[in-house]
């Protein structure tokens, strides 16, 4: 399949999963929920960013899925005015990607109504970078403002120097920021903090194997010495640790 053509004047949600292609929707107005997914690599980041403006002008609740981004997500002038609700998953392919997580923030430049932005990070997608020298996580101005963002959770934190510049970025520029949750242990149900799964009699926990443990020490670590002196009292701040079980049964 090489293109989608789409006539339907009362569209409103649209799911794709597979490689990008050729999508052409007729009637746009009142498509307002999207999904593009896709588990091989080719580049859905960069293909949403630079064909979403024209595919789905009106969306409010965007899902992007993508397995191996080896691009940048380009920063372009085209919006994205009623993005509400945005979701990005990153998954790792085969081949190490070269992919800098902070260049997800063309998507938020370009949504000037973003009220919530989940970012799901799987372990080992992005080189564990060394966090030294506290000026490269000086503070800037950022050249836009993130007026209505409120809430903004980042599952599968850690130390990686691009995810601390995202959430820095964040908080510079988003002045009705009311949560931010970064949860280092890759992402547990609601309702589950503190709680994990274990297994038989063992009690070790399912999910976090020891190197696990140890990059979200390392995660905990870098949100306490570079991201908690920057969140305004107003922010309701929380970073997921790994519970009690996952150190007794993995250490």
């Amino acid at each position: 399949m090489q293109a989608i053509e789409i006539s339907a004047p009362n569209l409103s949600t649209f799911h794709y999963i597979g490689s990008p292609v050729e999508i052409s929707i007729r009637y746009p107005s009142q498509l307002k929920d999207v999904y593009l997914a896709s588990f091989v690599p080719s580049r859905i980041l960069s293909y949403g960013r630079a064909n979403l403006p024209f595919i789905a002008r009106h969306v409010e609740r965007l899902t992007l899925i993508s397995c191996g981004e080896n691009v940048n997500t380009p920063m372009l002038p085209d919006k994205l005015l009623h993005l509400k609700s945005l979701g990005i998953r990153l998954y790792r392919s085969r081949d190490s990607p070269i992919y800098d997580i902070f260049s997800v923030v063309s998507f938020l430049d370009a949504s000037p109504a973003l009220e919530s932005f989940i970012l799901h990070v799987e372990r080992d997608y992005i080189i564990n970078d060394c966090v030294t020298g506290d000026d490269l996580y000086a503070s800037g101005e950022s050249a836009y403002q993130h007026d209505r963002l409120k809430r903004v959770k980042i599952m599968g934190f850690h130390s990686a120097k691009s995810l601390i510049k995202l959430v820095i970025h964040i908080l510079g520029s988003a002045p009705s920021l009311e949560s931010l949750t970064l949860d280092t242990t890759g992402g547990r149900k609601p309702g589950d903090a503190g709680k994990c799964t274990a297994s038989g009699e063992s009690h070790k926990c399912c999910c976090m194997s020891e190197r696990d443990v140890e990059y979200a020490d390392r995660a905990v670590e870098a949100a306490g010495r570079y991201i908690f002196g920057r969140v305004p009292s107003a922010v309701q701040f929380e970073v997921l640790e790994p519970c009690r079980r996952c150190y007794a049964g993995n250490r």
